[in-house]
């Protein structure tokens, strides 16, 4: 719906504060504005409310406090709330992705990374680049920084990877900066002294697990044996050690392909019989070995929609039951609905943290705007890549930021401005992928009605928002948040 000019000029704009809105259903309208907050009408009250004819009571105090109705408080307020939203603005990089090889013992069949055969050596990352590396990164002006191994499977490089850590901690500690690491490893390589090591060095684990055996086995072969098996061992082991000492619980990722959508209970079960205590259902990116393979791998927008509405229906529906166990991109989405500030989640913020949130540096030293960046430059398109590290971390960092793809990344991906999505009532939550429209379309500057990461997102928030509307699951959506 759109109001016509009449309605709007008659709009009492010294007692509205600004709103975006839609029709949400027969019988409601849904309202937010630029602080994330968000109101549902009737369709008689949203009348009243745009004539600014709400009566005094509960209805106006609540939409005083959330913003939609102005007081002599109003503008501190706005400026205030919004200034917590965008709150990771204020600093440059905090997540750091260092590849310390390509190499790697699987080939799944829509590996992004495009990875290297095990006897490639020449695509390990070296002692020399590493440090170098680790300079920039520290010269970075985030005082909390994380460091993230990725790959290939980076327990390959292992060496590297401890020579990071400690290199990396020694210097943090006489900087003064909070650090923190995370490896990614399908866990196949892991060994009793690894784990010992990266947990005593407070290394983060997280791994992949493709769902049930089946599944799993399906997607991610090239592995010497049943690497669903040699996986699940290796979780619920980290996961016991990780409990012993008062650590988070280990994280999986799945990424979702044509074969996975018909098994979505098979596949969350399997999560919870592992004890994990989330899932994240990942969309299937056209990068790397995927792109070469979209056929039998990928699937249109509306079925992954489909799929994600009944894996979120069933986790519900096993909250209600006996188990707390949730939906990862869901509970992001309800941070940034309900929370003060925004989790700053680098894939979902405005604008994205592409080249201000998270940097890539592959195992030769080039350093791309984001993980994706650098996996289409190992489809030899380097459209995304930044710069080379340099010899000293004040070199490179300023060479980081003061690149044209910084800036053009900053202005693609920040939705105030853009046409249709600056529009869009979810235009809080909503966030533009300037990749993933570059590798379809050739072009950062997607209409939002061809974008199709925008259509999963909106079927996202129709569905939260719809579930917001019923109490029972409403209480398990709040349990979710912070978790």
């Amino acid at each position: 719906m759109h109001l016509d000019t009449k309605t709007i000029d008659k709009i009492p704009k010294d007692k509205i504060g600004y709103f975006r809105f839609k029709k949400f259903n027969e019988n409601t309208y849904l309202i937010t504005n630029d602080a994330g907050k968000f109101h549902f009408f009737s369709n008689d009250d949203f009348q009243k409310f745009i004539l600014g004819n709400i009566d005094v009571g509960n209805q106006f105090e609540e939409l005083v406090k959330k913003g939609f109705i102005k007081n002599e408080s109003y503008e501190e307020r706005m400026v205030w709330s919004v200034a917590g939203k965008h709150h990771f603005v204020w600093v440059g990089p905090t997540l750091h992705m260092i590849v310390t090889t390509l190499r790697c013992n699987h080939k799944c069949k829509y590996c992004h990374a495009a990875v290297a055969p095990m006897s490639a050596k020449q695509f390990d990352m070296d002692e020399k680049t590493a440090k170098k590396v680790v300079d920039a990164i520290l010269y970075t002006n985030s005082p909390s920084l994380t460091i993230e191994f990725q790959g290939g499977e980076s327990l390959v490089n292992y060496p590297i990877v401890q020579y990071i850590v400690e290199y990396a901690g020694q210097r943090a500690l006489h900087l003064d900066k909070k650090l923190t690491f995370s490896i990614v490893t399908n866990l196949t390589l892991m060994t009793e002294d690894k784990l010992k090591w990266l947990l005593d060095n407070w290394v983060d684990i997280c791994s992949s697990l493709d769902g049930d055996e089946l599944s799993h086995n399906a997607n991610r072969t090239g592995f010497d044996g049943n690497s669903f098996e040699s996986v699940t061992y290796w979780l619920k082991r980290v996961d016991e050690e990780k409990q012993k000492r008062g650590l988070w619980k280990i994280g999986a990722l799945l990424t979702v392909t044509k074969q996975t959508l018909p098994r979505y209970k098979e596949i969350i079960d399997t999560y919870i019989n592992l004890w994990l205590d989330g899932i994240f259902l990942r969309w299937l990116n056209p990068y790397g070995f995927a792109a070469s393979d979209m056929e039998t791998l990928a699937y249109e927008s509306d079925e992954w929609i489909d799929f994600y509405r009944k894996s979120l229906d069933y986790i519900i529906e096993i909250n209600k039951q006996w188990k707390q166990f949730r939906e990862q991109i869901t509970g992001i989405y309800l941070q940034k609905i309900f929370n003060a500030f925004d989790p700053a989640f680098m894939d979902i913020r405005s604008p994205s943290g592409i080249a201000i949130g998270w940097v890539a540096y592959n195992y030769d030293g080039k350093i791309y705007a984001s993980d994706e960046s650098r996996m289409l430059g190992r489809m030899w398109d380097d459209t995304f890549f930044m710069t080379d590290v340099g010899d000293s971390g004040q070199e490179t960092y300023n060479r980081m930021m003061n690149s044209d793809i910084t800036k053009i990344a900053v202005q693609s991906s920040t939705l105030d401005g853009l046409p249709w999505y600056n529009d869009h009532v979810y235009k809080p939550y909503l966030w533009v992928d300037i990749i993933h429209n570059y590798k379809i379309d050739g072009n950062l500057y997607t209409p939002l009605v061809k974008d199709e990461k925008m259509k999963l997102q909106i079927a996202i928030l129709d569905t939260i928002f719809e579930k917001l509307q019923n109490p029972e699951d409403k209480k398990i959506l709040m349990s979710w948040i912070g978790r």
